[in-house]
């Protein structure tokens, strides 16, 4: 194949890269350029002095292939919008569930439509939009035509990479990959048919941007010819110079070990998750879904990202769906950074600001000190801090490399926590200096949702790739079992439950059982089906999504799984019933009551349900406005994330509508309190007070007697009326 690379007036342009898609070659004095044939496509790197809106030109041998190039001067500091996983959908047909049964509609046309035409209100010194894959759901024909025709309006340059969804030409065939990766099979003839190249590079002012295809490269359609590809368009810029890297999962070392250098910056998505890490200097993002509550629970969100020519920076908001409620103040930031709010009630002792946001970890109190830990998003970094539980006096404060996004726990003088990266530190609980840290297996992979659990001086943390033992008082490391999955995929959010010497604990998309160990062992105590002595069904409601809780006077464990609350005998782990509900991403723990099971359905309300089998006794639903959806896939804001606390024979519900709401046990809201904090997280007793982090960042200490008078008081209202 042979071309010409000129200006719009004829004149030619030496030095433009352009490439066959595994071979990179400069073009001469007269702008010309030859390569062989090997993809379907010939790409151009477009430079920070030249562009086109034509880039790639479909591969021939038999006519000339000629690009014309038009000057253009983008600007430092060079911002940026990251959307990722938008997968936009067309309107479903009467009765289609969706994949596999999920209510799950992704993005419309005119949701991203409608989003690039106001970018200059969202993002007005952007100058390009990164997608990082999972542009469409299915990757059908129809959803590719629609979305063309959505980023059409975009005010800036759109810069696209495929995701799987966007190889499943309409179906979902599941296997698990040459990494030992459960994902779907797929095609990539739509996506090259309708979109283009699916790996190119371009310029921006002082950086070097590399899109490649995760998907094809995972599924070892092409991976070698990518990697050959990647090695030779680095070759053509300044070794160790700064690039940026496009994948539509977060990169491993699969790719990354057939970089010459690694980038200073990787943004992916994938996984329905807002992480932020740092290895060995290269920043890698992680960012949500743009239109729909991510699978971790944070809501829609868009990142603007700034490089200034030595250094990433950003900026993460909501994407709104809503205006703002009256009750609130701005929480566009809310779960991405501090914002604490100011709102006041009698029932409220004191509030502090932490140095980052909350989520839905809850505080752990131990005499008298409330320990918080907190999550920056705009950069790798996140905080635990330690609070005078009477006045709300910080104590200390200590950063962390990464997000801490789980509860921490006490086990003597240490104070335990989780990053998102896996890494897992004791603290002085005095003082907070860091004591010991046991370092993540994989710190590129490692997405650690799921908090620790403490017994006997012993922590119980991991998920099902990594589960350790480790000793609080020296970071040893006692057991592990790195063979619970065949494979790892999706974030998990249950930390282990200890029932004398058994560790529960249940993962999702698998194994799709839950787990029973000996704690002190790790050796297996429940045996589990085979996945092929399961029906779909029972597999798919045994996806265990939280923590468990335990009841003794039944010797049951009751898991918070797929749409279902699932009673698993604890000798045995045999399932001994199902109890079926609306949601069906709903991680809370159930709360054991005298009155039954209280079960709380994500983004609808309560349930109570029998111990016995797990009858509905009683249903309620909650309204209220809160600002943005967070159970996993929703689109439309509820206050009902967090689980309500027992206290003395009332139900205290915190909300992310930022007010707090006391309810009976047979089911009756008797009063709330509105305390301007988004709240997804459950209240934690401490002493006469109820503490807990707000998604704002904010911890909030109640005075549990005025709550529950104010209850009373109402109740004795309502009697008189």
């Amino acid at each position: 194949m042979h071309g010409l690379v000129t200006t719009a007036d004829g004149t030619p342009l030496a030095g433009i890269f352009v490439s066959n898609g595994r071979d990179v070659v400069g073009t001469d004095a007269e702008g010309r350029f030859t390569l062989e044939r090997v993809t379907p496509f010939v790409t151009l790197t477009r430079t920070a002095e030249w562009t086109s809106p034509t880039w790639w030109l479909p591969a021939s041998d038999d006519e000339e292939l000629r690009f014309t190039l038009e000057a253009h001067a983008p600007t430092l500091p060079y911002e940026f919008v990251h959307l990722t996983d938008t997968h936009m959908s067309l309107p479903r047909e009467a009765g289609d569930e969706g994949t596999f049964g999920l209510y799950r509609d992704g993005s419309m046309p005119w949701e991203i439509q409608d989003f690039l035409a106001n970018l200059g209100e969202r993002a007005p010194h952007a100058q390009a939009v990164f997608i990082t894959g999972d542009l469409v759901d299915h990757g059908l024909e129809a959803e590719f035509e629609a979305y063309n025709a959505a980023i059409a309006h975009s005010p800036v340059p759109v810069h696209v990479i495929p995701g799987n969804h966007d190889h499943m030409n309409g179906t979902h065939g599941m296997f698990v990959s040459r990494n030992n990766y459960l994902t779907n099979q797929g095609d990539p003839a739509l996506y090259e048919k309708h979109v283009g190249p699916r790996w190119y590079s371009f310029d921006i002012p002082g950086a070097h941007v590399v899109a490649m295809d995760w998907h094809s490269h995972e599924l070892a359609i092409d991976h070698e010819v990518q990697n050959a590809w990647l090695a030779a368009d680095l070759a053509r810029v300044e070794a160790g110079s700064p690039w940026i890297l496009l994948f539509h999962d977060q990169p491993s070392a699969s790719l990354l070990d057939h970089a010459p250098w690694q980038p200073v910056a990787a943004f992916s998505g994938h996984w329905h998750t807002s992480r932020v890490v740092d290895v060995d200097g290269s920043l890698h993002v992680n960012s949500p879904t743009t239109f729909f509550a991510s699978l971790d629970y944070t809501p829609p969100a868009f990142r603007r990202v700034t490089w200034d020519g030595s250094a990433i920076s950003m900026t993460t908001e909501t994407v709104r769906v809503v205006d703002e409620p009256a009750a609130l103040h701005d929480v566009t930031r809310a779960t991405f950074a501090a914002v604490a709010g100011e709102g006041d009630d009698d029932a409220l002792v004191w509030r502090t600001a932490t140095r980052g946001a909350g989520h839905r970890q809850s505080v752990v109190v131990a005499d008298g000190v409330v320990f918080a830990g907190s999550q920056v998003e705009d950069t790798a970094l996140g905080w635990v801090e330690a609070l005078d539980g009477a006045t709300g006096a910080t104590l200390w404060s200590t950063a962390v490399r990464s997000a801490v996004k789980t509860s921490p726990v006490v086990a003597g003088e240490v104070v335990v926590v989780t990053e998102v990266s896996g890494d897992v530190h004791g603290l002085d609980r005095v003082t907070g200096e860091i004591r010991w840290t046991v370092a993540s297996s994989d710190p590129l992979r490692r997405f650690a949702w799921n908090g620790p659990a403490v017994a006997d001086g012993v922590i119980y943390v991991g998920d099902q790739s990594d589960l350790r033992a480790i000793d609080a008082s020296t970071g040893d490391v006692l057991w592990r079992r790195q063979d619970l999955s065949p494979h790892h995929n999706l974030v998990n959010h249950a930390a282990p439950l200890i029932v004398g010497d058994l560790l529960i604990v249940g993962f999702w998309p698998s194994p799709n059982y839950p787990i029973g160990l000996n704690r002190h062992t790790g050796e297996s105590v429940w045996v589990n089906p085979a996945m092929g002595q399961q029906t779909f069904d029972m597999a798919k409601m045994l996806m265990i999504i939280g923590t468990a809780a335990y009841d003794d006077a039944a010797d049951a464990v009751l898991m918070p799984s797929f749409a279902s609350t699932i009673c698993v005998d604890r000798a045995t782990g045999q399932v001994r019933w199902a109890s079926r509900h609306a949601s069906t991403f709903s991680p809370a723990a159930p709360v054991i009551t005298d009155a039954g099971y209280v079960v709380t359905e994500t983004g609808l309300g309560l349930r109570l349900i029998d111990p016995l089998d797990g009858a509905v006794r009683w249903e309620l639903a909650v309204d209220g406005e809160a600002p943005f959806p967070m159970a996993s896939y929703s689109k439309d804001p509820h206050p009902v994330v967090a689980p309500p606390t027992l206290v003395d024979g009332m139900l205290v519900l915190p909300c992310l509508d930022g007010t707090v709401r006391v309810i009976t046990l047979a089911g009756e809201e008797m009063s709330r309190v509105q305390l301007d904090t988004p709240l997804a997280a459950a209240l934690v007793p401490c002493g006469d007070l109820l503490v807990g982090l707000g998604t704002d960042g904010a911890v909030v200490a109640l005075n549990a007697a005025a709550l529950l008078a104010g209850a009373s008081a109402m109740a004795d209202a309502a009697v008189a009326s």
